[in-house]
Formats: structure tokens, C-alpha cells, sequence
């Protein structure tokens, strides 16, 4: 089974904490926030229509990085909550994994998800014996294309009509990160 560090330091401005219940509350309040910045990319930013709904999806997140089967991280900048990542689709046997990640619109610009995604692209080589790790985004979702682009992520294949997200089709570009050898 694989496990993952609790806390991870990207930077001394940046820390990354696993999901856990002290921040649902601001967490939920963000996401409602977001809601318009992230709906066009992310589907579960339309499912949090009440606090119980962030209470069961940390209470799931929680329960699967003590599984070791999803390694979920808040992102906190200067001590503030920024958005999250996580590490999921682990397929331990065959060393690949995807990252999904999600910033607050007002600390985009930052360079805050360039570098934790680096950072975390790194951890799954180094700490989680990963071979390939994978960052899936609609070609139109110009702020995710640009980090998988500036941390060394290649294109691979672009899948047609892949995702359904508010109310229309996205086709999703695929970029891979393979581990140095």
C-alpha cells in the first residue's frame, strides 16, 4: 500500500496539508465562491449544494489517502487557503497516477500551481515510485494547459467530445510526465 507524507513544503511561501475537516467550512465557502471560475473545467464544482456535501467528500478524501488509493492536498499560500491538488487514478502496479488541481480565482497569477504541481509531480516520482504521471485538460482551460506546458508535461493525445461539463462537450488534451531515468 502506498503512503504519502501529511504535509508537504512546496516553498517557504507555499504548504500543501492533506484534506481534512478544520477548513470544510472555508473550503465550501471558496468553492461557492469559485463556482462560475470553475465549473466551465471541473463537474464537482456543481455538486456542493449544501456544507454536508463538503463534510461526506472530505470525510471520502480522508478515508482514501489513509487507503493509499487518493492522496488529496489543501494548498495554502502565506498560511492562506489557495485551492487543492491531489494525486489520483494511482494504478500502483503500473506506476501511473493523474493530478487534478483547482485555484482560487484570486490567487491566480501567482505562479502557486506551477509550482505545487511541480513539486507534487516530483513527489509521486521520488516518494511514490510513479513512472508517469498524467494532467488531463480541456484545450480551452488555458490556465491548466499552461502549467502542465511550463513543468515539462508533453502532449500525448487529445480525446474528442471526452467530457461533459456545463451543459456542452470539451474535448480533454492529454499530458504526460514520465520519470527521469
Amino acid at each position: 500500500m502506498l503512503t504519502a507524507d501529511p504535509e508537504i513544503i512546496v516553498d517557504d511561501e507555499i504548504t500543501l496539508k492533506r484534506f481534512a475537516h478544520n477548513i470544510d467550512k472555508l473550503k465550501y465557502e471558496m468553492i461557492l465562491k469559485n463556482h462560475d471560475h470553475l465549473l466551465p473545467w471541473l463537474p464537482w464544482a456543481d455538486k456542493y449544494h449544501q456544507f454536508e456535501d463538503m463534510l461526506n467528500f472530505t470525510e471520502d478524501q480522508i478515508k482514501a489517502f489513509e487507503a493509499g488509493t487518493l492522496f488529496g492536498y489543501d494548498i495554502f499560500y502565506h498560511g492562506e487557503l489557495a485551492g487543492s491538488i491531489d494525486i489520483h487514478d494511482i494504478a500502483e502496479d503500473y506506476h501511473h497516477c493523474d493530478l487534478g488541481y483547482w485555484l482560487d480565482q484570486d490567487f491566480t497569477g501567482k505562479g502557486i500551481m506551477t509550482r505545487v504541481a511541480a513539486k507534487l509531480t516530483d513527489y509521486a516520482f521520488e516518494h511514490l515510485g510513479m513512472h508517469r504521471v498524467v494532467i488531463k485538460a480541456a484545450p480551452e482551460n488555458n490556465a491548466s494547459v499552461a502549467v502542465a506546458e511550463r513543468i515539462g508535461f508533453e502532449r500525448e493525445a487529445l480525446l474528442k467530445d471526452e467530457q461533459f461539463l456545463d451543459n456542452r462537450y470539451y474535448d480533454t488534451i492529454v499530458y504526460v510526465k514520465f520519470e527521469e531515468n
